[in-house]
């Protein structure tokens, strides 16, 4: 329960105050109200400590008040046990100063529903090596990052001991949820491969998503998670996306054109008119008029030095060389060629946490490093994109770990929208796996077939072929 309700705490408190209070603030009466109630509680619980035969009436009713204005209470076990329904299995991993923990919640069918697994402290310092190791790597030589990913997968696989963490996880649960922390959101958990004989699993395809028919996906917090899952049966019929503004994007526009024919009603902004004035007004406005679905195919990046600067790039957001004089750095951030990005034209962490996603069921970032998050603090919080978009109201975020291709990215959401289409919209988690999988294994010749299927100009299919 301690682990669990440490992590993401702030936007978990921020998301309970936005449900009592729309402007996502409390007023300040309210707010003195809170403190004293809290301080009344406190001093009640010190008077029922020392009362032999204590009255509980006073202090629930200081709680029920306290409930009432603001509206979050930390999950218990028993709730965080109810979230595995009858075929999933919760991995909920945390790191402390000298070790890290790893907890296996499982449906509760009348034997030990919890695994507890501790690591070593050398297991834990083999964690930050290959940490060090893959980020080092990932900043210096991307191409040779990229080269060596899956032959060092295995590793981390062992130092997490996952095999042994899966063993304890019966055939009857076919649905995985991951929990990280830290900089453990990092990495591609769900493509670890595993030896694990008891899952069955074809040879030759031995990763995690394999394992899991159900779908294999992530979640800040079980807090979260719970949310998320009060949400899924919202509509999946109208769709918003923003189409390669920065018009450098050869395989994009492919991508949004066969999407939004999945979609009706649909509100696309491409290349030159995707602005973040043009824009903004439509992610904001607090009705039905919102989008079931928001589809951002575009750059994007991750700034590691102030995370709430990370963003999605509009169109007019590079200025051409030559850059401002002394340009202010918490708006303007340098790129190659002596250009420039002018964050006040992008749509950025920071703005993302004013939009109204209430009626949104999936937001899509087909960018790249839309997935990262800030490895560098010690906090427990989980801050990047993806939490921006689950403050707005989204459920669903789907999201990149690194600079992505654009081509396979196509192809890969492309897939995702036709399988998601095709099962109504029902379990995001496995029309995103499902496409995963397929990508990975299609050859050639299955994909010449599978683009011939697609509704495409003449232009763009030789593009892709």
């Amino acid at each position: 329960e301690y682990a669990d309700r440490s992590k993401a705490r702030n936007l978990v408190e921020l998301m309970a105050v936005r449900d009592v209070y729309p402007k996502g603030e409390i007023p300040e009466d309210d707010r003195r109200r809170l403190q004293e109630l809290r301080r009344q509680i406190d001093e009640e619980n010190r008077r029922l400590a020392a009362d032999p035969n204590p009255d509980y009436s006073q202090i629930e009713k200081l709680r029920q008040e306290y409930r009432h204005k603001f509206p979050y209470e930390p999950l218990t076990y028993e709730q965080i046990q109810t979230l595995t329904g009858n075929n999933t299995a919760i991995i909920e991993w945390y790191i402390l100063s000298d070790t890290f923990v790893a907890f296996v919640v499982l449906p509760d069918r009348g034997d030990a529903p919890l695994y507890f697994w501790q690591s070593s402290p050398d297991d834990l310092q083999n964690l930050v090596d290959w940490r060090n190791d893959y980020l080092t790597n990932y900043r210096s030589n991307r191409k040779g990052w990229r080269t060596d990913l899956a032959a060092k997968l295995p590793r981390l696989a062992e130092i997490l001991h996952l095999d042994e963490l899966l063993a304890n996880i019966p055939e009857t649960c076919d649905k995985l949820v991951l929990v990280p922390h830290r900089y453990l959101h990092l990495f591609p958990l769900h493509a670890l491969p595993i030896k694990n004989e008891k899952l069955k699993i074809k040879k030759g395809k031995e990763c995690l998503l394999d394992a899991f028919p159900g779908g294999v996906a992530y979640a800040p917090n079980c807090q979260l998670l719970k949310v998320a899952r009060s949400k899924q049966n919202r509509e999946f019929r109208s769709l918003f996306a923003i189409q390669n503004p920065t018009g450098d994007l050869a395989y994009t526009d492919i991508e949004v054109q066969n999407i939004r024919q999945l979609f009706d009603p649909q509100r696309v902004f491409a290349r030159d008119a995707a602005t973040k004035e043009a824009i903004f007004p439509h992610l904001t406005e607090k009705n039905t008029t919102v989008a079931h679905c928001a589809h951002f195919s575009c750059h994007g990046y991750f700034n590691f030095n102030n995370p709430l600067l990370s963003a999605l790039l509009l169109a007019d957001a590079e200025l051409p060389p030559p850059p401002p004089p002394k340009p202010d750095p918490e708006r303007y951030l340098p790129l190659k060629d002596d250009r420039t990005l002018d964050l006040q034209k992008c749509l950025t962490l920071t703005d993302i946490f004013e939009l109204d996603l209430s009626q949104c069921r999936l937001v899509t970032l087909s960018a790249c490093e839309t997935g990262v998050t800030d490895f560098t603090s010690t906090s427990d919080e989980y801050i990047g994109l993806p939490n921006g978009f689950l403050l707005a109201g989204a459920p669903n975020v789907v999201s990149s770990l690194w600079t992505v291709s654009d081509i396979s990215t196509a192809l890969l959401m492309l897939k995702f929208y036709q399988n998601l289409k095709a099962s109504a919209g029902k379990d995001v988690t496995i029309a995103l796996n499902q496409a995963q999988t397929w990508l990975r294994d299609a050859m050639t010749p299955q994909l010449k077939t599978w683009v011939s299927s697609l509704q495409l100009e003449d232009d763009d299919r030789r593009t892709i072929d």
